[in-house]
């Protein structure tokens, strides 16, 4: 009986060792997700950051590299204060991530009290520009029309979405000077809305969301806020050609929420590596609405992103 007991013991013991065993192989295994994903955007459909959103959604269901099912899930309350507060405090495994850029960072750390350690950073995708733009039949015809407007005393209305488009109006308004009036909007997409309807007189607005509405005469580009021109149809001259340091670069990134296992950090930005690859991602996103290709993965993007953080830190 003794031996048999024995015997009984070492199966059980070396079927415990080999199941211990299978558990540490499964556990060195590649995570991946293994439900849905939920991606928070915190600004309006059809803005540029939805545009940007859907993109790489459709890139990455077409392009089989994730089996789950991502869902969008906007959430623009308090200027995207709600949506970035919940996904900083989500423990989902890897499953949530949202898009972020500078409209994101510089409230959250201006007014929110937050910082970059609330996220994980994942990827920045992109640099993006911004560029003025008119109704066809605004009597701004050329840009020194618009300029000298405000330089002689005369009001303008401009209108845009929140963070960086802010950042760009009062760049404007302590450059150029003048009566400028600054509406802000969920999103750009809103913003182009307030346009059309004849709310605001000019728009801050970015190509990808506006390419439709500029391709069809609808509106025009007055003036752009980056070191060289767009190409057609955004082709417009610089504030730096009229004379005025106004530049402003806005990058296009993706983060998780705070507690983000780093083997999902690392499944993330692989995947977001293996988008910017892609012809889709390079002529059908970036080469129509004339992003500057600017991928930087999980590690890198975190030391980018800071350099903003410290920016708007160093502004308050």
């Amino acid at each position: 009986m003794r031996r048999l007991f024995l015997a009984t013991v070492l199966v059980i013991a070396s079927a415990t060792l080999v199941f211990a065993t299978g558990e540490v192989e499964m556990s060195d295994e590649a995570w991946m997700p293994d439900r849905n994903v939920e991606w928070y955007c915190t600004s309006s459909p059809g803005g540029g950051s939805s545009i940007f959103t859907q993109t790489i959604i459709e890139i990455i269901k077409d392009e089989g590299l994730v089996d789950q099912e991502l869902l969008i899930n906007y959430k623009t309350d308090g200027g995207g204060a709600v949506g970035r507060r919940e996904v900083s405090r989500k423990s989902t495994a890897g499953h949530t991530i949202l898009t972020f850029n500078n409209g994101d960072l510089q409230p959250l750390v201006q007014i929110e009290g937050g910082d970059l350690d609330d996220f994980t950073p994942l990827a920045v995708m992109a640099t993006d520009g911004q560029i003025l733009l008119v109704p066809a039949d605004s009597e701004f015809e050329t840009a020194q029309d618009f300029i000298d407007t405000l330089q002689g005393g005369g009001r303008v209305i401009m209108g845009g979405s929140k963070g960086d488009d802010i950042n760009l109006s009062n760049k404007i308004r302590e450059e150029v000077g003048g009566d400028l009036e600054y509406l802000v909007s969920d999103s750009t997409g809103d913003a182009l809305t307030q346009i059309l309807g004849g709310s605001i007189e000019v728009v801050i607005a970015k190509p990808a969301a506006s390419f439709e509405l500029v391709s069809a005469g609808e509106l025009r580009p007055l003036i752009a806020a980056t070191r060289s021109r767009f190409g057609e149809p955004f082709d417009a001259p610089t504030f730096k050609e009229l004379g005025f340091d106004i530049e402003l670069n806005v990058y296009r990134g993706i983060v998780g929420p705070k507690e983000m296992p780093q083997e999902a950090v690392e499944f993330w930005s692989d995947v977001f590596g293996r988008v910017v690859k892609t012809e889709r991602w390079q002529e059908g996103y970036l080469g129509r609405f004339l992003l500057t290709d600017a991928y930087l993965p999980w590690d890198e993007a975190i030391e980018y992103m800071q350099e903003f953080e410290d920016l708007y830190t160093a502004s308050m």
